[in-house]
């Protein structure tokens, strides 16, 4: 009977140590991709909405909101030269359209929570409805490092509530 050496064993462990790493890689990026595809979708459809209904011609940014209910809001250029935010509920029923001068912008809804709390690190802002109010949600966390958010009224800057140390 033929005996294996011992570096040919050792190159099949090592061939067996790559194969199972890249199956693990393989495995990871497959959940990725999948974990990504809704919200992947949800921007496609809240553009292709946001063309049909706002006339946007160039987009800008595009920002989730979840509270009581899921919106989309992409920010951009209608085919007026306008800025406009398009709020586009999650089932896609419900749209509601801004002119940018309507109301305050992202960066403007972070100076608010930074003036008014005690902020380390903004971590998210998206922009949604609460009721029939669009508004900016702002998430950070605070000097202690918890989750903070507030919820700021589009039209005046208006702090509308705020959660601490979540």
């Amino acid at each position: 009977f033929p005996t294996r050496r011992s570096s040919d064993l050792k190159q099949h462990g090592k061939l067996y140590l790559f194969m199972g790493v890249l199956l693990v890689i393989v495995a990871v990026l497959g959940i990725f991709f999948k974990s990504v595809q809704p919200e992947n979708e949800a921007h496609k459809e809240t553009v292709r909405l946001a063309k049909k209904y706002a006339h946007l011609k160039k987009e800008d940014a595009f920002y989730r909101y979840s509270r009581d209910k899921t919106f989309y809001t992409v920010f951009g250029t209608n085919a007026d030269n306008q800025k406009i935010y398009a709020i586009v509920s999650k089932n896609g029923k419900k749209i509601n359209i801004y002119g940018q001068e309507d109301g305050i912008s992202a960066e403007t809804a972070k100076k608010a929570v930074r003036k008014r709390q005690d902020v380390k690190k903004i971590t998210n802002v998206g922009m949604g409805m609460k009721g029939k109010t669009p508004v900016w949600e702002v998430t950070y966390l605070n000097a202690y490092g918890n989750l903070c958010y507030d919820i700021i009224a589009f039209k005046n800057g208006d702090i509308i509530k705020t959660i601490q140390n979540i």
